[in-house]
């Protein structure tokens, strides 16, 4: 993967745009799309945010508070998120309790890894290829089912919507987790937070527009 600051800003630009579209989409069309319609704006602010940081690589400034803020989103908010906005589009009761389940968990797993990154050391950032690689300093590094929990959870979530549109990002967004954490763990953060930036593009075309709104 060919990654650089251009490409993050450039990622993150777009997404800007989309994600306005997409939120004024969910407010005018389906309140219940509203949290995922935040997906590409936050996607987008973590693409300039990983800007940054591939800026600071040469120790140019201090990246700090930029490093945190980026495994923050990556670590903390999207197995929490995620089934939060599942169940807020969820339409039938009796799959809206799989959903509080899911959101219950997501919140225990979010706890676990606040905890475990604020007594973290601290969060270094080296260049591995064309990606970026984060090592978080860990006292002691979550268990390799932790990540699994965390893909499941948010990947759970898309995939049992009734939203093809939906279930096309989360099965893409599976197959990427998959390959990136397998063959290319080192860089697994950036090079799976990028992919899925991309595909977020098609939450503008998961909400209904007019065709399904006319009197």
């Amino acid at each position: 993967m060919c990654y650089s600051p251009e490409a993050s800003f450039a990622v993150g630009s777009v997404l800007a745009i989309v994600g306005v579209a997409t939120i004024r989409k969910a407010l005018r069309y389906d309140h219940t799309m509203l949290l995922f319609s935040l997906f590409p704006g936050i996607f987008s602010l973590h693409q300039f945010l990983e800007g940054i940081v591939w800026l600071s690589v040469d120790g140019a400034f201090d990246a700090k508070i930029f490093r945190y803020l980026y495994i923050y989103i990556a670590v903390l908010l999207w197995p929490v998120l995620t089934p939060l906005a599942a169940l807020a589009a969820e339409a039938d009761p009796l799959r809206k309790r799989v959903r509080y389940v899911l959101f219950a968990v997501g919140l225990l797993l979010g706890g676990y890894l606040a905890v475990k990154l604020a007594n973290a050391a601290g969060i270094e950032v080296k260049v591995v290829g064309h990606s970026l690689s984060y090592i978080i300093g860990y006292d002691m590094t979550p268990p390799i089912f932790i990540d699994y929990a965390y893909a499941a959870i948010t990947l759970l979530s898309l995939v049992t919507l009734r939203n093809r549109v939906i279930n096309v990002i989360g099965i893409v967004v599976g197959a990427s987790f998959l390959y990136t954490f397998l063959e290319m763990k080192e860089v697994w953060y950036s090079v799976w937070c990028m992919t899925a930036a991309v595909f977020s593009v098609l939450f503008y075309f998961s909400i209904s527009g007019p065709e399904h709104h006319r009197a």
